[in-house]
């Protein structure tokens, strides 16, 4: 797509988390009709336009065609080390920025990753942030010029780069439950397949 190539972008998928209180690594397990969290989430990074896309797994996790994938063998870290790896393998890219999204949040709709690429395209925002009802969800854009603090952070991880940044993060407004929805436990899953929101 020309629209993509001229506003190149990828995608970190943090997905090596062990997944304690959900019983099992939350990547590999089943969200829908035998689709897994993490192919949920590649799927829509990937109709959104991103390019490249990267995993961060724990070891043995088969990840989908397509990807780059990097193991990151410290499941119970902190997920900025995933961060890390995942960035590490888009320096060589051509994206001017990246959606970083954790693997628990599968319910995200296309319309809201697209909303906030837009936003990012249109505002050359550093950060942007969708919001559902006025609470900040995933996925978030980080621009390249904020990777380096990525990587540097000493303590609070994204969240303190993203503090850094005060007024000159942008903020999406969306009608999309999903960005707000951290699946942590089974329960939280199965309030999914009945149609509920978080």
């Amino acid at each position: 797509m020309s629209a993509t190539r001229a506003f190149p972008f990828g995608c970190v998928v943090v997905a090596a988390g062990a997944g304690t209180r959900f019983g099992e690594p939350k990547a590999g397990a089943i969200v829908r009709d035998g689709v897994r969290f993490i192919d949920a989430v590649v799927e829509t990074a990937r109709l959104a336009g991103a390019d490249p896309i990267v995993v961060v797994v724990p070891a043995g996790l088969p990840v989908p065609g397509g990807v780059r994938s990097v193991v990151n063998p410290d499941a119970a870290g902190e997920q900025i080390k995933s961060v890390r790896l995942g960035l590490a393998q888009l320096t060589n890219s051509s994206a001017v920025g990246a959606l970083l999204w954790p693997v628990d949040h599968p319910f995200v709709r296309l319309e809201s990753a697209l909303a906030i690429v837009d936003a990012a395209k249109r505002t050359a925002a550093p950060i942007v942030i969708p919001t559902y009802e006025g609470k900040r969800g995933h996925p978030a854009w980080f621009a390249r010029d904020t990777w380096r603090e990525l990587v540097t952070v000493a303590d609070g991880g994204a969240r303190a780069v993203v503090r850094t940044y005060g007024p000159r993060v942008i903020e999406v407004r969306v009608t999309d439950a999903g960005v707000v929805r951290d699946v942590d436990t089974p329960a939280d899953l199965a309030a999914g397949h009945a149609g509920g929101t978080p």
